[in-house]
């Protein structure tokens, strides 16, 4: 059996080179399984290999393999296309192979998952349990269409079965392989403690496979991975990937008190991402003793009224105060914000840009809202007859308007009605050009890349640097179109709401100015919807 991480070569288009390779989480959960159960399969990801030797690389797994040959693509929307593209030549060089795609997006469409014909098996869910069942049947020859999420064709008919959603226990899991990714350029700072998330967000797509029933590893499980990241791999910042790491308080002081007991406070320092309704002071201070130091808030939005359409469950309020404490006690602190939400205004968004000034957030990104499937949101774009599918998802990419070349945008996949892609689009650069136009800001970035949840790395040594330089020239570049096009439609064809007065503050942080954004600011901001 072979599995596939299924990647656009360039999803992260001219910032690339400044995102580390992460590690194909889902594929390597089933790779530790799959080993535990005495099952060696192969993987291959095509976010590192070279695109024109994929399949020099997948006939030399076969040469060594026995059929029938089994190829199991992961596949988010983003990579659909990728999918598809790969396994439909898969089918025509072995063409008694069985094809089984798997993760978030068969898991939310397996019927466009299996209109495609050479697709044999969409595995919805969890893997861990149900690829395993299923490799054995296939390889014994035996049935297996008794087995729970398996969707297939039958008789001409497409058949789903009974979806199960997975109660294991993540203990019974094995330890994440790392040693599986050691070799390949990976950054293996990271560790989960956690699957699944509770609340009921209208834009998250990662429900689809879990639900949203919360569980959680032991403290000495996640400890215990700390100490060969630590030992083994040299590494002492560590990302968490829960959802949200802190809808249990009990587990995270267990957690802690692992960490402590242990050592690790004081050689090694924890990043994760949680909401501001879970926090207060005395668990952020106790989390900042226990060597957490970045935190990252989902905020989303600056208007109540917007939080409720989304079903954010928290308020605007609580973010707030969870910033300022969180700030307080020393944590670097980002967040997300996320524009063409249902509802909202342009001056919903230039509310954010205020916001995230007021916060004195230390990373920030804007967002354009994405209605991926299984999503609400993407039931709300398909009802307002605004869902925009280009090609098999070519343009869901909820970071496209600052990342897409500027002589080659990306169109939006939703836009709320009373707006205009276009308007949203500037609003996205002006926020960002607004907030990141700061020489202390962007100092601090290029200094201390280990800081933040990986969103830009210019190289942690010299040398790293040095090898960027051409990329990173090449964006500034880019930057540079992207805002002179901001200016001549904001200014000169004044096809924006923004007055020029309020466009000024962009450049304030390049002189060094605290901007604190005060009553003025906001009466200019107000100006731009007259």
């Amino acid at each position: 059996m072979i599995l596939i991480n299924s990647s656009p070569k360039d999803a992260l288009k001219i910032f690339q080179p400044f995102l580390p390779i992460f590690v194909p989480i889902g594929i390597g959960s089933l790779l530790g399984v799959a080993e535990k159960e005495g099952i060696k399969p192969r993987y291959i990801d095509e976010q590192i290999e070279d695109e024109d030797n994929i399949l020099n690389l997948i006939a030399e797994h076969v040469r060594e393999m026995e059929k029938p040959y089994i190829f199991g693509l992961s596949a988010f929307t983003v990579a659909f296309k990728s999918a598809i593209l790969l396994s439909k030549e898969l089918r025509r060089r072995y063409p008694d192979s069985v094809i089984i795609f798997g993760s978030i997006h068969p898991t939310a469409m397996p019927e466009e998952v299996l209109s495609y014909e050479h697709v044999d098996i969409a595995l919805r869910g969890e893997g861990e349990k149900s690829l395993i069942e299923l490799y054995r049947c296939i390889k014994e020859g035996k049935d297996f269409t008794h087995l729970d999420n398996l969707s297939y064709r039958k008789d001409g008919r497409i058949i789903h079965n009974k979806r199960a959603y997975s109660f294991d226990d993540l203990d019974s899991y094995p330890p994440f392989p790392y040693h599986l990714f050691e070799k390949k350029g990976y950054d293996l700072g990271f560790v989960i403690g956690s699957r699944g998330c509770p609340y009921g967000c209208i834009f998250c797509s990662n429900r689809v496979t879990t639900g949203r029933k919360y569980r959680f590893r032991s403290a000495e499980a996640i400890v215990n991975e700390l100490d060969i990241l630590y030992h083994k791999y040299n590494r002492s910042s560590i990302l968490f990937l829960d959802d949200n790491l802190l809808v249990n308080e009990k587990r995270i002081y267990t957690l802690m008190e692992e960490i402590k007991r242990r050592g690790f406070d004081k050689k090694m320092s924890f990043n994760f991402q949680a909401r501001g309704d879970n926090v207060n002071y005395k668990l952020l201070n106790d989390l900042y003793s226990a060597g957490f130091r970045s935190v990252f808030f989902g905020i989303e939005t600056a208007s109540d009224r917007i939080m409720k359409i989304i079903k954010k469950g928290e308020t605007v309020a609580e973010c707030k105060e969870a910033v300022r404490m969180a700030k307080e006690i020393g944590f670097h602190v980002s967040a997300t914000f996320i524009y063409a939400l249902p509802g909202e205004t342009h001056q919903d968004r230039m509310d954010c840009v205020r916001l995230s000034k007021e916060l004195k957030l230390d990373m920030v990104r804007y967002n354009n809202s994405t209605p991926y499937p299984g999503t609400e949101l993407y039931e709300i774009a398909k009802r307002e007859n605004r869902l925009n599918i280009q090609g098999l998802y070519e343009n869901f990419n909820s970071v496209s308007t600052f990342i897409e070349n500027p002589f080659k945008r990306i169109p939006f996949s939703y836009v709320p009605p009373d707006n205009t892609e276009d308007e949203i689009r500037r609003d996205v650069l002006f926020s960002y050009f607004s907030f990141y136009l700061d020489i202390e800001r962007l100092k601090k970035i290029f200094a201390r890349p280990d800081q933040g949840v990986g969103w830009f790395n210019a190289g942690e040594k010299f040398l790293e640097f040095l090898k960027k330089v051409p990329a990173l020239i090449f964006l500034g570049l880019m930057m540079v179109v992207k805002f002179g096009q901001l200016f001549y439609y904001m200014i000169i064809k004044k096809e924006t709401a923004i007055s020029f007065r309020y466009f000024l503050k962009i450049f304030d942080g390049l002189w060094n100015i605290k901007n604190s954004v005060d009553t003025t600011n906001n009466k200019d901001i107000k100006k731009t919807e007259t």
